[in-house]
């Protein structure tokens, strides 16, 4: 930066030394002109260069502090939803259970009506035949 800041102003200092020639056509003063052009790109780079830079720290400053706090949320909660999948599991076996406990009695009630109602007809057909005779 300094080589173009050294350089830019030995330039000017040959490009008013040179004023009092042709500066239409003069190839060193268009050389002059585009070295003093490149300067202020540079300059303007520099500047924004900078500003991205210092955005950049701001960035990554404030951001490690939220993503360690993410972390640590994230780390609390593993706790809390391994336990709640325990349980659910947990929930789920009794319910398998209890599910197989209420068909096996529900087969048994069918069975207990059908031998219920068998005998019910049973002793309608044999008062119906007492009855007849």
């Amino acid at each position: 930066m300094r080589a173009v800041v050294g350089v830019a102003l030995f330039l000017r200092a040959i490009s008013c030394h040179g004023a009092t020639m042709e500066s239409a056509a003069n190839p060193i003063r268009k050389v002059v002109t585009m070295l003093q052009n490149m300067q202020t790109k540079v300059t303007e780079e520099g500047k924004r260069e900078e500003d991205l830079y210092q955005k950049f720290m701001c960035y990554c400053k404030n951001s490690g502090d939220d993503l360690a706090q993410s972390i640590a949320d994230a780390e609390a909660k593993i706790e809390n939803v391994a336990a709640s999948l325990e349980e659910s599991t947990e929930l789920k076996e009794q319910l398998t259970a209890d599910l197989k406990d209420h068909t096996a009695n529900r087969d048994d009630a069918k069975d207990t009506m059908a031998k219920a109602t068998a005998l019910r007809e049973k002793e309608e057909a044999a008062h119906a035949k007492e009855k007849s005779d």
